[in-house]
């Protein structure tokens, strides 16, 4: 059986232009969308969750509710920063700020009633990915960390946490085979704890893939391959073209420059994943500052997901009126 679509769109295009009520009726009244993935509050979220999570809860719950109203569901709180990958650091307490901060995401998607949070796994910098024992010490403290929040993800009701794989080798899941070793990892853990904490998915992005230096297989930039391998635990799938060196990021358009077939993808989803529903999101930052920026990134975003639509329709998916999803088959 197809999964069936959630169609949605990613927020971080609206993240800095406007508050949470209008993002959401952005999204509902000018893209058409009964689903939206909330960016993480990184900037001001993890200082106003520790000075008084009670106020931080209202926040957040307040738009939700208008969310709700608006008939626009959240199902996953998603961080598009690097300021998690810090759980991997050699001092403790820039681990336990980066712990902090992938709390309060959390607990940010806990006042949404949001099954999934996606953060990327971990990376560092340059110099300490180089050394293998620094990289190998990090790797261990990004884990640890990864398996408290798997116990507050279960503590507050979020139902999975989802990795998204990286496009850097020293993010670590930018190889197949790395990201099958770190879900072995956190899956055994879960097993062992199934109690008290919650399983791990991946997210999908179309515009990530590591560079050709860094891995000499061309499997681990084929989203055949990577839906082949992980087909009962890709949960989510962001949405964008790209180049062929996978750096820019585009919207689809009618003849666009990019290599994604958005067509293929669609039909490799249908015919592969094997997870019950998947969350398909248009990931696309927009212009930020100038309302002709902050207009365009509108009709953009529509053109975009004129492309998606017309892609699901002719892989056979058809929407169910009553929420908004999809379905084929």
């Amino acid at each position: 059986m197809p999964p069936r679509v959630q169609l949605g769109v990613n927020l971080n295009f609206a993240k800095y232009v406007y508050g949470p009520a209008r993002a959401f009726e952005v999204v509902r009244n000018d893209l058409g969308l009964r689903y939206a993935e909330v960016v993480a509050d990184n900037d001001f979220g993890p200082a106003f969750y520790l000075r008084d999570p009670e106020a931080f809860r209202a926040y957040h719950r307040a738009a939700a509710q208008r969310a709700s109203e608006l008939g626009v569901s959240v199902p996953c709180v998603f961080t598009t920063y690097r300021d998690c990958g810090a759980i991997g650091w050699e001092q403790p307490e820039i681990r336990e700020s980066a712990y902090q901060v992938g709390l309060s995401i959390i607990e940010q998607a806990a006042c949404y009633q949001a099954p999934f949070v996606g953060i990327s796994f971990f990376t560092l910098n340059v110099e300490t990915a180089a050394a293998p024992d620094l990289f190998r010490s990090g790797r261990e403290h990004a884990v640890a960390i990864w398996q408290r929040w798997m116990t507050d993800a279960r503590r507050l009701g979020v139902a999975r946490l989802l990795v998204e794989m990286a496009a850097a080798r020293r993010e670590e899941c930018s190889t197949l085979q790395e990201t099958a070793a770190m879900f072995d990892e956190l899956m055994d853990y879960h097993r062992a704890h199934a109690d008290t904490t919650v399983p791990v998915g991946l997210v999908y992005d179309t515009g990530h893939g590591i560079d050709v230096e860094a891995s000499s297989d061309d499997r681990d930039r084929d989203y055949r391959a990577w839906f082949e391998t992980f087909a009962d635990r890709t949960y989510e799938v962001h949405l964008k073209d790209t180049d062929s060196d996978f750096l820019a990021t585009w919207h689809f358009t009618e003849d666009g420059p990019g290599i994604i077939d958005l067509g293929a993808v669609i039909e490799c989803l249908r015919d592969t994943l094997t997870v019950p529903s998947v969350l398909l999101n248009l990931e696309i930052p927009g212009k930020r500052g100038r309302a002709i920026g902050e207009q365009r990134a509108v009709v953009e975003h529509q053109e975009s997901l004129r492309h998606v639509v017309a892609a699901l329709e002719t892989a056979g998916y058809r929407q169910d009126e009553s929420d908004g999803s999809w379905s084929a088959g």
